[in-house]
């Protein structure tokens, strides 16, 4: 009996064409991998840098405002009525005494003819009362002759004579009556006049609010019936500053502005007033200044919005870097240098906690928190630290007994105290180390506070050189925003480090009390 043992082998062989699949894509892995290993590397993490350059900067404060005319008159109406013609429209230009409109005049004219009538017949009245006071008189006269005679009684005279005093004051009040009826003929001619609407000023008209056959009531205030603008040719600026900037604002400082009609034109300004009343929106408290401007060919309109800049300083032919290089620190600087006075302006209270302890026992106390977290950013052995360690408690036991009980004099003297003791533990310091003092120095000088002769502060930026960022200190002014200007060992044409470089490395702390299992800190 004969067996088959060719099948078993042909069932547990793959089919060609997937012999053939498998085997190209092999060859795609094969090349894939070949490529990846025979492509340029792309340089790690490179840094940004940008050139230090030579130019003007210009330290302004934004904010935005609107136009408005040196002077705007409202023209209204001091009487009541019909408008019955108006002879003037938007933009015209108009002169002072120049009749702008008229109300109906027919109600005061009837008036005034009635107040003509009543002082005649006020006239009159006189006339009639200086009658009687004459017959008044006469009768006094007879009276009196016969009194004197023995004719007449005493009473009689008396009374004659009441009569003609009275008939005397009849004159005067008939007198006073057509005084009266004059005053009211005069208020009533005035209130005629009143009836054209006259211009007191020269100037345009930028706004009429009436038509012919509005009626005009002015029993409680006088309605506005125009706006005249005095000159055009200059133009008020008035500018909204938050109460953050507005104590650099002065008067005489220069104003740039552009306005949305005209975007690719700069107008220019001079700040004339900076008003102390504060207006208050939504809890924001700002102030008014107002600039006067030129307008040059009558282009800009009251009531425009000005995107503002107030110049509070400009300086020019400068070296400047851009404002990221100042932010900019290695990953190696230890995050109380990178926070400006952090750890290293603690000041007289956290070293005191420290100094109030032995003076002994290697100057650690001695030196106090300043001087640990200093020569912590120095990377110093066992031999540069006890020495160190000496020249930090010394000059810190010297600066507390130059300056005691007032904060401020012991502040001073622990920042000189720790200038000083840097200086003598230079020369006991590696290369590395002592790039990493000069930077530690600016940055101290840095968070020293508050700005040196000239307006400058104390800085430090990254200049790449072989490869490697170099610590440079330098001396910083004024700012535009992008651009800072620097004084320092720089020249035009360094380039400062920016941004980029190596990526902070997370390192492992021993953790327990034994020091067992360790600790991802991220820095």
């Amino acid at each position: 009996m004969s067996i088959n043992t060719a099948s078993p082998r042909r069932r547990g062989r793959l089919p060609r064409p997937v012999l053939y699949g498998l085997a190209a894509l092999a060859v795609l892995i094969a090349g894939f991998a070949g490529w990846q290993l025979l492509k340029p590397k792309a340089p790690k993490d490179p840094y940004r840098t940008e050139a230090v350059t030579q130019g003007d900067i210009t330290k302004s404060v934004s904010a935005s405002g609107s136009l408005q005319a040196l002077v705007t008159v409202d023209v209204g109406s001091q009487i009541s009525g019909q408008i019955l013609q108006v002879f003037v429209d938007f933009n015209d230009q108009v002169r002072r005494g120049q009749v702008l409109a008229t109300l109906d005049p027919e109600t005061y004219v009837s008036r005034l003819r009635q107040g003509e009538a009543e002082i005649v017949a006020r006239q009159a009245s006189v006339a009639q009362a200086r009658a009687q006071a004459a017959e008044a008189q006469a009768a006094y006269n007879r009276t009196k002759t016969l009194f004197d005679q023995g004719i007449m009684a005493r009473a009689a005279l008396e009374t004659a004579e009441a009569s003609w005093k009275s008939a005397r004051a009849n004159v005067q009040a008939a007198s006073a009556g057509v005084a009266q009826s004059r005053a009211a003929l005069a208020s009533t001619q005035t209130d005629l006049g009143r009836t054209k609407i006259v211009s007191p000023i020269d100037g345009v008209v930028i706004s009429r609010t009436i038509e012919p056959g509005n009626t005009v009531a002015a029993s409680l205030s006088a309605p506005v019936l125009f706006q005249i603008a005095q000159d055009l040719s200059k133009l008020e600026v008035r500018i909204t500053v938050d109460e953050a900037d507005i104590g650099q604002v002065q008067e005489g400082q220069a104003v740039r502005f552009t306005v949305d009609a005209f975007p690719d034109d700069t107008y220019s300004g001079v700040v004339t007033q900076v008003r102390k009343q504060p207006e208050t929106s939504a809890n924001v408290v700002a102030y008014i200044v107002i600039a006067q401007a030129d307008n040059p060919g009558g282009k800009l309109m009251p009531g425009m919005t000005a995107n503002a800049d107030i110049v509070l300083e400009r300086r020019t032919g400068v070296l400047k870097v851009p404002a990221a290089a100042l932010r900019w620190s290695p990953p190696d600087a230890t995050p109380q240098a990178q926070r400006s006075g952090g750890a290293m302006g603690a000041g007289p209270q956290a070293g005191g906690r420290r100094q109030g302890g032995s003076q002994g026992g290697g100057g650690g106390q001695g030196g106090g928190m300043r001087g640990e977290r200093v020569l912590e950013q120095l990377d110093l052995d066992a031999s540069q630290k006890t020495k160190a360690d000496a020249i930090f408690a010394e000059a810190m036991s010297k600066a507390r007994a130059q300056a005691s009980g007032d904060q401020r004099a012991q502040r001073q003297a622990i920042r000189a105290a720790t200038q000083e003791a840097l200086t003598k533990i230079e020369p006991i310091l590696k290369p590395a180390q002592k790039e990493k003092l000069v930077a530690l120095r600016a940055r101290m000088a840095s968070a020293g506070g508050g700005r040196g002769q000239g307006g400058f502060t104390s800085g430090v930026v990254y200049v790449l050189r072989d490869g490697k960022p170099v610590a440079v200190p330098v001396q910083v002014g004024a700012s535009d925003g992008s651009f800072t200007q620097v004084v320092g060992d720089l020249k035009s044409g360094d380039q400062v480090i920016t941004g980029g470089g190596p990526k902070p490395k997370a390192k492992a702390a021993q953790g327990g009390p034994m020091g067992g299992g360790q600790v991802r800190v991220r820095t």
